[in-house]
């Protein structure tokens, strides 16, 4: 029936889908909930380019017969260094912007990316170097690396034809003989 969405079962679900997947983009970021059409624009972007369950193959394969890239894909308000070209642009003038990525725009390869210390506050540009989760070359970031020993114990079998080489172990002196070595 005309006028009541709450009948489509299918697109109520994808409403849904959508919305929760802008409230973590949101919640995750600290980009200003302001610009949450360009999250749920970038959760259509990314939802045309996986499978479902019920087609194997994405929107995307289906629209333009070809399997989409996944390799540019970046996480949503996440912090960059970027360049913008500036023909004004003096010798000693910065040249690195801080700003947040906010997704991809339909008419080119480049990236959006929200930047609050300018007075154009949205661009678009594709020198940036992505931070995601604090990790980027050069970063001063200390990041928890959790580093495990693990032992295993090779079985030695003995054949007619192999030699076993022990090696000499040599245990460190102990203080009154490191005397007795130096008079």
């Amino acid at each position: 029936m005309s006028g009541t969405p709450q009948q489509n079962d299918v697109l109520e679900r994808r409403n849904q889908t959508l919305m929760n997947m802008v409230r973590s983009m949101l919640s995750n970021s600290s980009v200003p909930i302001s610009l949450w059409m360009y999250a749920l624009k970038n959760a259509m972007y990314l939802l045309n380019r996986v499978p479902s369950k019920t087609i194997q193959n994405t929107p995307f394969e289906l629209w333009t017969s070809r399997k989409p890239s996944l390799r540019h894909l970046h996480v949503w308000g996440c912090q960059e260094e970027i360049r913008i070209y500036n023909p004004q642009e003096n010798k000693l003038d910065a040249r690195i912007i801080n700003g947040h990525f906010i997704g991809y725009p339909t008419k080119s390869k480049r990236y959006m990316f929200y930047c609050p210390t300018r007075s154009t506050r949205i661009v678009e540009t594709e020198n940036a170097q992505f931070i995601e989760n604090g990790e980027t070359s050069g970063s001063d970031a200390s990041q928890n690396v959790e580093i495990k020993e693990v032992r295993v114990q090779v079985p030695l079998t003995s054949t007619s034809t192999s030699s076993i080489v022990v090696p000499n172990v040599v245990e460190p002196l102990n203080d009154d003989e490191k005397q007795k070595s130096n008079d």
